[in-house]
């Protein structure tokens, strides 16, 4: 069967969208690997400055980090992969074996990419309430896709698309049909081979602001889903015991500093589950604020949270640590990070000077002070949390250098206190064995 050529061109535009979606969504999936450091995009500038609070990668890390994010336990990311992966092997069968069901079976398959992706921006806006960037680039692209093939549908079967053939000879089949898509698949090749090798360079750290970016892509591993505050107590196993909690012990605590227990609280201010654990752990510190100290140690789980980050630091010297952090708590929405001007007012809401506060941020000289001592607590925390299996999330519990297990049971006020209880028991039964070995003295 001979195709129409004045369809020629509809066809080449059709794998031309189908190869952008590829692209489109490969980088999505490097830049989530690569923990949105660079912007969902890739293209936000990596040092911190007033422009870089607040940025689109919110949408992108909310969205990508979702219980929608999968379908049947497989990544949307995956599943994008393969519907253009199979739109681009159906059409370009079609032009080398001119068969219509090939054809047919692509509009099919595009109307189902139609459906699943109208429910993924639903999703998006009423569900999660922040759109992705590039998940949205998706979105258009399938919905382009569907246009075009009902174009060509309509046209094929007004039977405009069949005029006589302008040249005699054998029609070419096979590969030899597809010699006009070459320039297509070349142009991908090349664009697909740089984004790798892009992602791949800024996976380098380079400097003290590469240095927090690197540290602070990770994997969100919050509370397990399952909420069974009643359940066993227990310490995590893919963690070794942290030796020295030194690093840790000169921030900001509650407690009495002479508690013979140490109990350590790693947190971003945006994770909604270290908001979780604060309201639990709170409590429980202002009970047992005799018997242990808790240490809240902000870590920069993602970069748009520097800003933050840099807000307690400032707080921590004036005191008023915990009232900010609080307040962060309080105002913690669907998005990840805020606005330089969302952060000046919070920082005026908790009596401190927002101007201020601002004017450190635009100044690089008072500010890199800041980026490396976050740089060097960001490394502590990696040194300290890191599991086996070398990846770090928020929040963490640690009580006298043992890694709480991060499920509900586990980060309840019941098993907090249980934790402390066990601890200081141990420090008890240290004391006596240390008091029993020093020789009698006469």
């Amino acid at each position: 069967m001979a195709l129409p050529e004045q369809t020629s061109l509809l066809r080449r535009v059709i794998v031309a969208v189908a190869l952008a979606g590829v692209l489109v969504v490969t980088h999505l999936g490097l830049q989530q690997a690569n923990g949105f450091a660079n912007g969902c995009t890739g293209l936000a500038g990596i040092a911190f400055s007033a422009d870089d609070i607040g940025t689109e990668t919110a949408g992108c890390a909310a969205v990508t980090g979702s219980e929608w994010a999968n379908m049947l336990g497989v990544s949307n990311v995956v599943w994008g992969l393969l519907f253009y992966g199979l739109v681009l092997a159906l059409r370009l069968g079609y032009a080398a074996f001119r068969d219509d069901r090939l054809r047919l079976a692509s509009a099919g398959v595009v109307g189902v990419g139609v459906l699943y992706t109208a429910f993924l921006v639903y999703i998006q806006a009423v569900q999660i309430g922040s759109f992705c960037v590039l998940c949205m680039t998706s979105a258009a692209l399938v919905l382009t896709l569907a246009v075009l093939h009902a174009v060509e549908h309509r046209r094929l079967g007004s039977g405009l698309a069949a005029p006589p053939r302008r040249r005699a000879g054998p029609e070419r089949t096979g590969l030899g049909a597809l010699r006009p898509y070459a320039p297509l698949l070349a142009v991908f090749a090349v664009l697909l081979v740089a984004d790798l090798a892009w992602a791949r360079q800024s996976d380098a750290p380079a400097g003290s602001t590469d240095a927090v970016r690197q540290l602070t892509r990770t994997t969100a591993a919050g509370l397990q889903p399952a909420r069974n505050e009643t359940g066993t107590c227990d310490y995590d196993p893919s963690y070794d015991l942290i030796a020295d909690l030194a690093p840790f012990t000169d921030g900001p605590f509650r407690g009495d500093p002479d508690a013979p227990v140490a109990v350590v609280k790693v947190f971003d201010p945006n994770c909604p589950h270290c908001k979780e654990l604060s309201e639990t752990i709170d409590p429980v510190a202002e009970e047992l604020g005799d018997r242990a100290r808790f240490y809240y140690v902000p870590y920069p789980l993602r970069q748009q949270s520097l800003g933050q980050i840099i807000a307690l630091k400032l707080a921590e010297r004036e005191g008023r640590f915990f009232e900010l952090m609080d307040e962060m708590f309080r105002r913690q929405d669907q998005t990840w990070g805020m606005s330089l001007e969302e952060l000046v007012e919070t920082v005026d809401a908790v009596g401190m000077d927002g101007a201020a506060f601002q004017a450190v941020v635009e100044d690089a000289d008072r500010l890199q002070p800041l980026l490396a001592q976050i740089e060097a607590d960001a490394e502590a925390v990696a040194d300290a949390f890191t599991n086996r299996d070398g990846g770090i999330g928020v929040p963490k519990l640690a009580v006298d250098g043992r890694v709480v297990a991060a499920t509900y049971s586990s980060y309840s006020a019941r098993c907090l206190a249980e934790f402390v209880a066990e601890a200081e028991a141990a420090e008890a039964e240290a004391a006596d064995v240390g008091a029993e070995a020093e020789p009698a003295v006469n």
